[in-house]
């Protein structure tokens, strides 16, 4: 489990350099933002969800 989570805290990781070096840009392709922003969050809760964490709300 907890090379799992490397290796999604590492995948979360490259996305989010990513997806600030191209926010970074003047001519930002917003497309390619809208589709990382999707994946971090598909990463993240992958994660949550290794850790027995459901949905984005940590009351739950």
């Amino acid at each position: 489990m907890a090379a799992h989570i490397t290796a999604l805290r590492a995948d979360y990781e490259h996305l989010r350099e990513r997806l600030e070096c191209l926010l970074e840009q003047p001519d930002k392709d917003l497309t390619e933002v809208d589709r990382l922003i999707d994946e971090l969050e598909r990463v993240q809760l992958d994660i949550k969800a290794e850790l027995g964490i459901k949905g984005n709300n940590p009351n739950e």
